[in-house]
């Protein structure tokens, strides 16, 4: 098959446009926003505690932001596809002259454009936040040893390590008809280790605090906020772990799997 980069231009501004009109833009403001005011609000509550730095702040939004990714990402690429399987609207779009898998990549394309569009966001409310708390309180705004790459380091670091759950959950949400199926399983996912390791723990079968995060590392819808349970938190945040490069692995394969399927599948 011919690559065709226009058509495939086409393809993911018409996914962008139709998204903005759905829920899934307004989950692209109100996961960052949301966060943001949460971790706000502990910040605001700091303002008392003589030893305040920044880096506390920074931790807070990295450690939130990465607890709530993998919710966010679940319901904003399961709401994206649902729009496909209202009203038989898939099997309409699959009538037209487009290759299967452009259309295929071009919604995937278009769905990170949003997430992308949230990593943004989240860094904007953060300074948006820190900068109007520096008006009321100077000692919590930026200071004057403000962490910028640490800020963008530690979020980008939640979001590649989401890598595996974009193309797994897109194919899960492309493949069921049902909105609440794939959010059901997606949730399920990510809440599964948590539940498993807790009863684990009071069954006394896991004693330490390493045994916990080294378990939850090896589930890709988990994975984002293991950072968060690491006893043994380096100050240094490597944005490229041996785990994010596998699950980028992961992704593209399933990414590729999902094409083909897509590309043979009968649609009905």
């Amino acid at each position: 098959m011919k690559i065709k980069p226009d058509l495939f231009k086409r393809i993911l501004i018409a996914e962008i446009v139709k998204l903005k009109g759905t829920f899934a833009f307004w989950l692209t403001l109100i996961y960052p926003l949301g966060t943001v005011m949460l971790v706000s609000l502990m910040w605001y509550s700091m303002r008392n505690y003589k030893a305040l730095n920044s880096d506390q702040f920074i931790n807070n939004i990295g450690n939130t932001a990465a607890f709530f990714l993998p919710f966010f990402i679940v319901l904003l690429i399961s709401v994206a596809c649902n729009t496909e399987h209202k009203s038989a609207m898939l099997k309409h779009l699959l009538a037209l002259p487009v290759p299967r898998p452009y259309f295929y990549l071009g919604k995937f394309t278009g769905i990170m454009a949003f997430i992308a569009l949230a990593l943004l966001l989240t860094l904007i409310f953060a300074y948006g936040s820190l900068l109007l708390f520096g008006l009321i309180n100077p000692k919590l705004g930026f200071g004057n040893n403000f962490n910028h790459i640490l800020m963008f380091r530690i979020l980008v670091k939640a979001y590649i390590a989401a890598a595996a759950i974009y193309s797994i959950q897109y194919w899960l949400s492309m493949r069921l008809r049902n909105l609440t199926l794939p959010v059901a399983i997606g949730s399920a996912l990510i809440i599964f280790p948590i539940a498993v390791l807790i009863i684990l723990g009071i069954a006394g079968l896991i004693q330490r605090n390493q045994d916990f995060f080294k378990i939850i590392t090896y589930n890709p819808y988990s994975y984002p906020y293991a950072a968060g349970f690491n006893p043994l938190k380096s100050s240094e945040i490597i944005i490229f772990t041996k785990n994010s490069i596998v699950f980028i692995g992961i992704s593209l394969a399933s990414l590729i799997a999902g094409t083909l399927e897509f590309n043979s599948r009968n649609i009905s």
